[in-house]
């Protein structure tokens, strides 16, 4: 005579194709198949130890597209709109191979594939990256509020950029850029001009007012940022960090190009409406063009300028890893205030002022 099922050991019984078995866990029933007898005794053990080791994700209709959309909606009031529309656009792709997986059945298998399907269909490898991001931390917010034990992400290697050989612009290029902004002498060139000589995010600058700007100190004060969605909505909020918030050091040519602008309201470079992402991507593209050098979006202005323009005070001459003091100052350099570097070796410091 069969004896007495011990706790957790769940009911099965035969079916037409195979076996079916039925366990109750934590006050909810999981159901398991399989094609043997001993088959579904295996998965309902399984079930069991790791509902004791707190591994178990409760039973859910849920699919992995119903919880993006709901994690979206859920970031719209914390996250920057920029962010937020990265997160679309990076999951979308995803959605398409994996939307309609139920969420508690989701393996590190599944995430693979897609991955790999993305690779061959085209898509670059850093937007590849840049999904796998994105899942991991949608999946990541299902584990936070219980839908799941564990993040399948974390079981799955982060796909490997690589990224395309660009000659970067040396000082030749940036001045050549220069003299075709100052020729042009319009807005949008004259704000990426000064994104070249002072390192401003694109939506820092765009966000720049006259009330802003100390000619007596010859310096600006960075204190907000335009965030765009697309072409059509933007936002006005701090700048993308803390360290964000800065003053900067403007040299006299910076100071030259501002004072020539007509001030049409309160901000620098525009009156009625921010400039586009895709406005200030052709001005970029016209100007480098007309410059000949290498184009770059307008962001690259950003990084191009540290390495061949020393801050404001400094040679070109690097000294162990810092920067020593000149003989005389260059006019185009500039730099955040206050600024110091560390010269290395003697454990001495030098300020930029």
């Amino acid at each position: 005579m069969a004896g007495r099922r011990a706790n957790h050991e769940g009911t099965i019984r035969r079916r037409e194709r195979g076996w079916e078995g039925a366990v109750m866990l934590g006050g909810r029933r999981y159901w398991v198949r399989g094609r043997t007898r001993a088959e579904v005794v295996a998965r309902l053990r399984e079930l069991a130890g790791r509902y004791q080791a707190g591994q178990l994700s409760p039973p859910s209709r849920l699919t992995l597209e119903e919880w993006a959309s709901e994690w979206l909606r859920q970031g719209e009031g914390r996250w920057r709109p920029t962010t937020l529309r990265a997160h679309r656009l990076m999951l979308a792709p995803l959605m398409e191979r994996l939307g309609r997986v139920r969420l508690v059945r989701l393996e590190p298998l599944h995430i693979a594939h897609a991955l790999r399907g993305l690779q061959e269909g085209g898509m670059g490898s850093r937007a590849v990256q840049m999904a796998y991001a994105s899942l991991r931390a949608c999946l990541g917010g299902a584990v936070k509020v219980g839908l799941l034990a564990s993040n399948p992400c974390s079981r799955v290697a982060r796909p490997a950029h690589r990224p395309r050989e660009a000659k970067d612009w040396g000082l030749a290029e940036m001045r050549a850029f220069l003299a075709a902004a100052l020729e042009d002498g319009g807005p949008l060139a004259t704000m990426l001009a000064l994104m070249l000589m002072t390192g401003l995010r694109p939506g820092e600058a765009a966000a720049l007012q006259w009330g802003d700007i100390d000619p007596a100190a010859g310096t600006l004060s960075v204190r907000r940022a335009i965030a765009w969605e697309g072409n059509s909505r933007w936002h006005l909020g701090p700048p993308k960090s803390k360290a964000g918030q800065r003053a900067i050091a403007l040299p006299s040519l910076a100071l030259g190009l501002l004072s020539r602008l007509e001030r049409r309201g309160v901000y620098v470079f525009w009156a009625e409406r921010p400039p586009t992402p895709q406005a200030i991507s052709q001005v970029m593209g016209y100007l480098c063009e007309r410059a000949g050098v290498p184009r770059r979006p307008a962001h690259y202005l950003r990084h191009a300028q540290p390495p061949c323009w020393p801050p404001r005070g400094w040679t070109s001459r690097p000294c162990s890893g810092g920067w020593v003091m000149p003989r005389r100052r260059s006019p185009w350099t500039s730099t955040a205030m206050p600024s110091r570097r560390w010269t290395g070796g003697r454990r001495r410091w030098w300020t930029g002022r």
